[in-house]
């Protein structure tokens, strides 16, 4: 069964290429301007984490299920999965974003702060996830895929939100029809639910070292 190659932390703290993105320029980092640089750096970050998780694993501990517990295959669909459905409200919302007039910070919201500090690792609270975000893909290959274009669509997306005041623009969630956040309380939401999940791929494969898994073919 082929590994899964090695990952590197060379550009940690540069925009991948894949992204499409620059440094926000020295002009532009109002304080607003430093939270989208922040966001965006927790995409990345996420994204390079999770290649190293990954790294060196083969198929079979990428895709097996212990328990009751996902693969991790089936972590990284849905986190593709989440990523799009709240983009698809995100995005027409930060169309209609009025400009900042000032310099000031974007603000969470109190409610999305404990929803927040809910999802951070090592996380207590289990959320019931919906069918529409539930995973369905067993594959590594596709999973890694679909996260990956997810977080590219996700980046460039935060890098469109700059300057504008994003935080008073709400969407209502696309899984949970009686929560409503704001934009920019949504994307901090979004980069806290990866660092949850990147956990639970920790605690999987911590997990798979110590048992020996079926010979595969």
């Amino acid at each position: 069964m082929g590994m899964f190659g090695d990952a590197t932390n060379s550009s940690v703290l540069r925009w991948p290429k894949s992204f499409g993105i620059n440094h926000v320029p020295a002009v532009e980092l109002t304080t607003s301007a430093l939270q989208i640089q922040s966001l965006i750096e927790e995409i990345q970050s996420a994204t390079l984490r999770a290649k190293e998780l990954i790294a060196g694993r083969t198929e079979a501990e990428l895709t097996a299920i212990l328990g009751s517990t996902w693969s991790v295959a089936q972590c990284l669909d849905h986190l593709a999965k989440t990523t799009t459905a709240f983009l698809r409200p995100i995005i027409e919302a930060i169309t209609h974003a009025p400009r900042l007039t000032s310099n000031r910070k974007l603000h969470t919201g109190s409610v999305t702060n404990v929803l927040i500090k809910a999802l951070e690792p090592p996380y207590k609270l289990h959320f019931k996830v919906l069918a529409p975000i539930a995973p369905s893909q067993h594959s590594i290959q596709n999973a890694l895929s679909a996260f990956e274009e997810s977080q590219d669509l996700l980046a460039k997306t935060v890098q469109s939100a700059i300057g504008l005041a994003i935080d008073r623009m709400k969407i209502e969630s696309p899984v949970y029809a009686r929560l409503s956040y704001n934009v920019y309380g949504a994307l901090r939401m979004l980069t806290a639910h990866q660092r949850a999940h990147l956990w639970q791929i920790e605690q999987i494969l911590k997990a798979l070292d110590h048992i020996q898994l079926p010979a595969t073919s």
